[in-house]
């Protein structure tokens, strides 16, 4: 999947990211892809950040 076409989540078929409906079979692309990497890459990243903040604080704060 690359940035300039999205998949058809019916046939798999490869459009054109401004087509509103497959090439192939006709039906109506998604706006975002279910399988798109970025948005779970992106929450991993949050959390992972997040724990790390939390094990620093943790590590200043609780006595020794």
């Amino acid at each position: 999947m690359t940035a300039n076409t999205k998949p058809c989540l019916f046939c798999q078929t490869e459009n054109d990211s401004e087509n509103e409906l497959c090439s192939n079979c006709g039906m109506a692309l998604p706006k975002k892809h279910p399988l798109d990497k970025r948005k779970k890459i992106s929450t991993f990243v949050k959390a992972f950040w997040a724990l790390v903040i939390l094990c620093i604080v943790m590590v200043i704060y609780l006595p020794r």
